[in-house]
C-alpha cells in the first residue's frame, strides 16, 4: 500500500502543479466494518461455534477532468485484522481496484478504457457490489452514445486471459472469459425505461467457450404519491457446463412515502429454478435456474446473503416477497425489511427421491440504522435473522432449530484531501 499511495501522490503533485485547465480531486476512503456471525450465509450446526471478526476497506482515489478526457485511479488494501503477522514485509492484501480513461468522442459520443465498475439500473444484473470490501469491477471497453437528452446507449466489450501469451487463449480462471452487452435507457417525465443486452462467454473446455444470453427490461414510473419499478429477463443459450439454458427473473416492487419521514415498499422476485428431481436424473440437459450474473446481490433476498452472493446457483431458484419500512431524519435513518422464500424448484425429501418437500424455506428479518456525523464520517450497524424450516436444511445443511442471526457495526470515513 506504501508504493500505491506513493504513486497517487506523485501523479496528484505533478497534475495539481501543471497549470492546466482542468478539474483534480484526491480523495480516500477508510471502512472498518465488525460483524458477528451465527448462521450466516448458511445455517449454523450444533457443534458450530459463531465467527467474530472485524474487516477494513482501504482506498486512496485520484480523479482528473480535463477537456475532453477523465481519468479515474483507486488503489484499495482489503485485509482481516490480524491476517498479516505485525512484522511481515510485505503482503498480497492491495490492488487497483479501479484505472480507466474516458476520452470524449465530439458530443455525443465517449470511450471509457481499463478497469471499472459497471452499475446499470438498481444493480440487479450488473453492480459494483460495494458491500462487499472489495467490491467488484471489470476490464472492458465501453462506448458511451448520448444522441439526445432522454436518450443513452452503452456498448460494452470485455476478453479476459491470465497472461500475456504466445499460443492460445484458454482461460481457467472462475471468471467469465469474454462478454459483450448492450444497454438503452430512456427517460421522460416520470418514467424510464431500460434494455438490457447481455452475452457471456464462458470457458467449457481447452477448445470451447459456451455463450448464454440475458435479455430484458426494466421500467419505473412516479404517479401520485407512489413509486413504481418492475424488470423481466431471460437467459437462454448455454450455461458454464454447456447445458441447454431456458431461465427467467420476474420482480415488481411500490414506494409509497406517507409520511414526510415514513416510507413503505412491498414488492417480490421470483428467480425461476430448477427441479431437484430433474438434476438427479442420469443426462439432465437442460437448467432452469436463473442467475443475476454481475449484480449487487446482497441488496436483494436479505442481507444474510443466503441467496445468489457466490451461493444458490444452478439450483431451486426463490420465490421472495417482501416488505420494508424506512424513517429518515437529517442524519439518522432506519430501516426494517421482511422476506418470505421460497423454492420455486422442487425440494426432494432425503431418503425419498420420490417425494418432494414443501417449497417454503423460511423468513428473514433485516434491521439496520444510520447516521452521518458529518459530509466526511457515518455510523451503520445491523441486526438480521433466519427463521429457518426443514426445506432450508435440506439444500443448505446444518440446522433450523439453532438461533440463526448476524450482527454488524461499520464506520466509514471519507475524506476528501484536496479538490482544485
Amino acid at each position: 500500500m506504501r508504493k500505491s499511495f506513493t504513486l497517487i501522490f506523485t501523479a496528484f503533485i505533478l497534475i495539481s502543479g501543471s497549470g492546466v485547465f482542468a478539474q483534480v480531486t484526491f480523495s480516500g476512503e477508510m471502512r472498518p466494518r465488525s460483524e458477528y456471525r451465527h448462521g450466516f450465509s448458511t445455517l449454523i450446526a450444533p457443534e458450530q461455534e459463531a465467527a467474530f471478526f472485524i474487516s477494513q476497506r482501504s482506498r486512496l482515489n485520484l480523479e482528473y477532468a480535463g477537456q475532453d478526457v477523465k481519468v479515474f485511479v483507486s488503489f484499495q488494501d482489503i485485509r482481516v485484522w490480524g491476517e498479516v503477522p505485525q512484522l511481515n514485509r510485505s503482503d498480497l492484501n492491495s490492488s487497483i481496484h479501479e484505472a480507466w480513461a474516458e476520452i470524449g468522442l465530439g458530443e455525443q459520443f465517449a470511450l471509457k478504457l481499463g478497469r471499472q465498475e459497471v452499475i446499470y439500473d438498481n444493480a440487479r444484473i450488473f453492480g459494483n457490489v460495494d458491500w462487499a470490501q472489495q467490491a467488484r469491477s471489470h476490464d472492458l471497453a465501453l462506448l458511451k452514445w448520448k444522441p439526445s437528452e432522454p436518450a443513452s446507449l452503452h456498448a460494452g466489450f470485455a476478453f479476459n486471459q491470465q497472461s500475456e501469451r504466445v499460443f492460445g487463449t484458454v482461460y481457467d480462471l472462475d471468471n467469465y472469459k469474454t462478454l459483450q452487452y448492450l444497454w438503452f435507457n430512456y427517460r421522460l417525465a416520470n418514467t424510464a425505461l431500460s434494455f438490457l443486452f447481455l452475452n457471456n462467454g464462458m470457458q467449457f473446455q481447452p477448445d470451447k467457450t459456451v455463450f448464454s444470453q440475458t435479455t430484458g427490461l426494466r421500467a419505473t414510473r412516479s404517479a401520485n404519491l407512489f413509486d413504481f419499478s418492475g424488470s423481466f429477463y431471460y437467459q437462454g443459450g448455454k450455461d458454464a457446463q454447456n447445458r441447454r439454458l431456458n431461465a427467467w427473473y420476474l420482480s415488481a416492487e411500490a414506494l409509497y412515502p406517507f409520511h414526510e419521514n415514513w416510507t413503505a415498499r412491498a414488492g417480490f422476485e421470483w428467480l425461476s429454478g430448477t427441479d431437484e428431481t430433474d438434476m438427479a436424473t442420469p443426462g439432465f440437459d437442460e437448467n432452469h435456474s436463473f442467475t443475476p450474473f454481475y449484480g449487487t446481490n446482497h441488496a436483494f433476498n436479505g442481507h444474510m446473503d443466503y441467496f445468489y452472493v457466490g451461493n444458490h446457483l444452478n439450483d431451486v431458484g426463490l420465490r421472495n416477497p417482501y416488505i420494508g419500512l424506512n424513517y429518515q431524519q437529517n442524519r439518522f435513518s432506519l430501516g426494517a425489511t421482511a422476506h418470505l422464500f421460497y423454492a420455486d424448484g422442487n425440494i426432494m425429501e432425503a431418503g425419498d427421491p420420490g417425494s418432494t418437500m414443501d417449497a417454503f424455506l423460511g423468513a428473514e428479518l433485516d434491521l439496520m440504522a444510520g447516521f452521518n456525523l458529518n459530509k466526511t464520517i457515518s455510523f451503520m450497524a445491523g441486526y438480521s435473522q433466519m427463521f429457518a424450516t426443514t426445506s432450508m436444511e435440506a439444500i443448505k445443511g446444518g440446522s433450523s432449530n439453532e438461533v440463526n442471526n448476524w450482527a454488524w457495526i461499520m464506520l466509514n470515513v471519507k475524506p476528501e484531501f484536496f479538490r482544485n
